[in-house]
This record gives C-alpha cells, structure tokens and sequence, in this order.
C-alpha cells in the first residue's frame, strides 16, 4: 500500500519515507515472530544436548527479536509523525491531549 505526499490526494504522488515506514512497520513482527519460532527450535535442541551454546544463540535470537519490535514500534511512531507534520488541525481542534 502506498502512501501519498497529500494524504487523501491519489495524484500527489508517493511518499517514499512514509510508504517504507509503514512496510517495514507491517514486515518487522513478522521477522520478530520468526526469529522467536527458530530460537524456541535451538532451545529444544539445547534441551536434548545439554549443552550451554545453543542457549547462548537462543539469548541472542530472542534479542534481535525484541530489536525488530522495537524497530516496529519505532516505525509506527516516525509514520504518525510524518504524517502529523502533512496534515493541518481544524480550528475547532486544540491539538492537545486530554480527556474525551
């Protein structure tokens, strides 16, 4: 899905930043899912051997696990942002958080 320099506007033209912000942002949990399946295989395998290695890998993937949902979070945040720069408030709207 792509992502329009105005938003709402199909003949703007691609926003590039935005559209791989929100690609990475859909991709990255998915890795992060991955890497946490095929650290939970070497942990099995680490059970059946007895062994301290395949524990370390199994650290090690869990790690870069927790970095790419960090990265997926940090993507979702940059994209609202930049997308907060494109778009002007109404006058009625105070732009401020509070309760509803």
């Amino acid at each position: 899905m792509e992502k329009f320099v105005d938003p709402g506007n199909h003949n703007s033209g691609i926003d590039l930043l935005r559209t791989y912000l929100w690609r990475c942002q859909f991709l990255l949990p998915f890795v992060s899912l991955g890497l946490m399946c095929f650290g939970a295989l070497i942990g099995l395998c680490a059970c059946i051997c007895r062994s301290l290695y395949p524990t370390i890998a199994t650290g090690i993937l869990h790690l870069l696990a927790g970095l790419c949902t960090l990265g997926s979070v940090s993507c979702y945040v940059a994209g609202i942002e930049l997308l907060h720069q494109k778009l002007e408030l109404p006058d009625s709207v105070s732009g401020e958080f509070g309760w509803s």
